[in-house]
């Protein structure tokens, strides 16, 4: 109610020149944890929908309070100015101008009315379709321009979707803003375990046929698919590539239970078995530590799912959370990009809840409570997690940030589940 007062005082005031700027500081003070600094995205004629992502970005960024105001308010036709933004309780003011084939950034501290960072960055104004994406990264280097964090907006999801009948629709992608949405596998048969290769360019995940469980890498630049030559029999899915992309590991299913095995993808071939334990005994969803050193997965040997971790060459195999609750299941684990944790779903009393293990301390805490959570998966500022939730009367992708207990709904057809989080997206990616 304050602001909006205020907003009504100051707007009149937004198109007369800026007075003398009071208060030196040398940059954008952020703040600690949980401290979300004002924001304004100001742009010249023509630049509305690039404002308007931005500022969508920046409010699922969950760092800033995004003080979003009219058009006219926030449209340049002069010199920016910037006091008058501070008076609106923003620490920090985005500028958008017009350049030759793209757009001129400014970053503003609205404490002292400096220009902090700028730069020319190409791309298409009209911000529709694969274009988005180029806007995307705008905001990321904003984002990481005031706290030295990285973005989320120039990521994508993949995630499997189903029909209205309940049926298989296949692997889709969609941005991480719930924009975009585009389908990854071919129509027909039956998807699941999808994941991205460390280049952002290419994804994994298992077709079944006639009992089978195939793994295939395809390009989501040229489509082209590679079938990994050694999952072409038996059940092979959960398949996670090692953060260099050399290495695959996966599961694969028999008669006699559940083991991971490994596969060289630079040489497609030297499959080896990472885990045995006995009949029955599932080993399954494995996940690398950013090093590549150690693999996270699930095992059922000490009688109920528990979250696990080997060496990975297979060796030390040992116990990170065992569930010896006969009614607690831990499954689906995801390993943090900065390598501090591991979040995972787990059954307990009834309930199905994202649970995050700190990994150094050995700690895990519930980060969901509403609604049946599971399939949890790390965007790479190692903060937000997505993951399937029930809590809105359907199946849909949610979006959590683990630091505040924020959380968002993405949008979907029809039922998603099982989603996979990119890679922050390069210039050179689709």
């Amino acid at each position: 109610m304050i602001r909006s007062f205020r907003l009504l005082m100051l707007l009149p005031l937004l198109a007369l020149p800026l007075a003398a700027q009071d208060g030196v500081r040398t940059g954008i003070s952020y703040g600690p944890p949980g401290v979300r600094p004002g924001i304004v995205v100001a742009a010249a004629a023509g630049l509305d929908s690039v404002r308007a992502i931005i500022e969508r970005d920046l409010t699922f960024s969950d760092r800033f309070e995004v003080i979003a105001l009219p058009d006219s308010s926030t449209r340049i036709t002069g010199a920016l100015q910037v006091g008058i933004y501070k008076l609106l309780g923003a620490a920090a003011v985005v500028e958008l101008q017009p350049a030759p084939g793209g757009i001129e950034i400014k970053l503003y501290d609205a404490a002292t009315g400096t220009v902090t960072q700028q730069g020319v960055r190409p791309l298409d104004r009209g911000g529709v379709g694969e274009s988005r994406m180029a806007i995307h990264r705008v905001s990321d280097e904003v984002v990481t321009w005031i706290t030295g964090a990285k973005g989320i907006a120039a990521t994508r999801i993949l995630f499997k979707l189903a029909k209205s009948n309940g049926t298989d629709d296949g692997i889709f992608r969609i941005d991480s803003d719930g924009q975009n949405m585009v389908r990854v596998s071919r129509p027909g048969g039956i998807t699941l375990s999808s994941t991205w290769h460390p280049d952002g360019v290419r994804v994994a995940y298992t077709e079944m046929r006639d009992q089978v469980g195939t793994i295939v890498l395809q390009s989501l630049a040229t489509g082209s698919r590679v079938t990994i030559p050694t999952t072409t029999t038996n059940q092979n899915y959960s398949a996670a590539i090692s953060p260099d992309g050399s290495r695959m590991a996966f599961t694969r299913s028999g008669e006699d239970g559940s083991d991971i095995f490994e596969v060289d993808l630079a040489q497609m071939c030297c499959v080896h078995r990472l885990t045995t334990v006995g009949r029955l005994a599932d080993n399954l969803s494995p996940t690398y530590s950013p090093d590549g050193k150690r693999i996270a997965f699930i095992s059922q040997r000490g009688g109920r799912p528990g979250l696990y971790v080997m060496d990975a060459d297979g060796s030390g195999q040992q116990a990170l959370v065992f569930e010896s609750d006969a009614s607690a299941e831990s499954q689906a684990p995801d390993w943090s990009p900065d390598g501090t944790k591991i979040v995972f779903h787990r059954d307990l009393a009834g309930g199905r809840q994202i649970n995050i293990l700190d990994v150094a301390r050995g700690t895990v805490r519930a980060v969901t409570s509403s609604g049946r959570n599971e399939d949890p998966s790390w965007a790479p500022d190692s903060r937000h997690v997505v993951f399937k939730s029930s809590r809105s009367g359907r199946d849909q992708l949610w979006v959590l940030d683990t630091e505040t207990s924020a959380s968002r709904q993405i949008s979907t057809p029809g039922g998603a589940r099982l989603p996979a989080w990119s890679p922050s997206l390069r210039a050179t990616t689709p």
